[in-house]
């Protein structure tokens, strides 16, 4: 796969999940309650306590992260890695667009604090992950085995990407509910909930 290609498979996710929030608006979404279901969840009722959000975002993450790597090793890379790229950037264009039409453009602010700054690693990192994934499991389409050269650097650059992507799990653990707050305070949302 070429460099860009999943960049590419990101960004059509991306512009899917501003589309269809923006398509459904005001037919589905706005009648059953649904827009800003991911944020009201997230941010009206409070963070849990560092550790525990942490180790629930390790298990839902990493569950996803460790199946991409184990995958990579298989058929199944190709399709877990341009399912789970679309889908990245899917969830996150769909969280700034209903965060917008929600919220108006203060929801724009909260969106980029859900993201900041652990998203700041995960899409680099996912991307790279993700493409690599894929690379190593086009070589079981074609009937190839990977040498022991080739599994190798696939697992010490999924040694390396685990390492990054755990960095940006504890930022999202610690540091983000921190940013959330801040956010929240000073552009005074949920104050009539």
């Amino acid at each position: 796969m070429k460099k860009n290609q999943m960049e590419f498979l990101f960004v059509a996710g991306f512009v899917l999940g501003v589309a269809l929030p923006n398509l459904l608006w005001k037919t589905e979404l706005e009648e059953s309650g649904l827009p800003g279901l991911y944020l009201l969840t997230r941010v009206s009722q409070g963070i849990p306590a560092e550790p525990e959000y942490f180790f629930y975002i390790l298990k839902t993450r990493g569950a996803v992260y460790l199946l991409t790597m184990l995958c990579g090793l298989s058929v199944f890379g190709l399709p877990v890695s341009v399912v789970s790229c679309v889908w990245m950037g899917f969830l996150m264009g769909a969280v700034l667009t209903v965060s917008l039409l929600e919220f108006g453009v203060r929801g724009m602010f909260l969106a980029v604090a859900l993201f900041l700054p652990q998203y700041l690693v995960y899409v680099p990192v996912s991307l790279a992950l993700y493409r690599r994934s894929f690379q190593s499991s086009l070589s079981y389409w074609k009937n190839q085995r990977l040498s022991q050269q080739d599994r190798r650097g696939y697992g010490i650059f999924c040694a390396w990407a685990a390492v990054f992507l755990l960095g940006g799990m504890a930022l999202e653990g610690y540091l983000n509910p921190v940013l959330i707050q801040v956010v929240i305070k000073k552009m005074q949302f949920f104050q009539g909930i």
